[in-house]
């Protein structure tokens, strides 16, 4: 399994514990966003929907902006479109959170709406007491 792989399985897995122990909202794997009025058409990694908004869910995709999108950087030269073309792309979706995770430097940036840009945050407001680290896949 590659370091990406791992990743995608490691932050899916503790979102959704986290979503479910908490009643939050829904987190969904790989599933289409459909943001019309910006006309944008994304599949992100990993996205989350409050509770309260969970009527954008729709089958097989999400018509609506997401609460918070994951992006997982698949090699480090695919790093820059994250933090560059796709974050861009999201702030002008107005999606409130934004996470890029790196398996090869081993971390979550997380990035927090204010303004219409994105502030790098250290803290979620989705998920406020959640650490999430990720591990070394043991392949040198």
């Amino acid at each position: 399994m590659s370091q990406r792989d791992l990743a995608f399985v490691h932050l899916l897995t503790e979102l959704n514990y986290f979503a479910r122990e908490n009643q939050s909202g829904t987190v969904l794997p790989r599933t289409l966003v459909s943001i019309e009025e910006k006309e944008v058409a994304v599949i992100p990694d990993i996205v989350f929907v409050k509770r309260a908004r969970s009527g954008i869910i729709q089958i097989n995709r999400i018509c609506g902006v997401p609460d918070l999108v994951v992006e997982i950087v698949s090699n480090p030269s695919h790093r820059d479109k994250l933090l560059g073309k796709k974050k861009e792309t999201y702030a002008r979706c107005t999606v409130p959170e934004y996470w890029v995770a790196d398996p090869f430097e081993k971390t979550v940036r997380k990035y927090m709406l204010v303004g219409g840009t994105y502030q790098e945050t250290d803290n979620s407001r989705l998920f406020p007491d959640l650490q999430v680290q990720l591990l070394d896949s043991g392949k040198g």
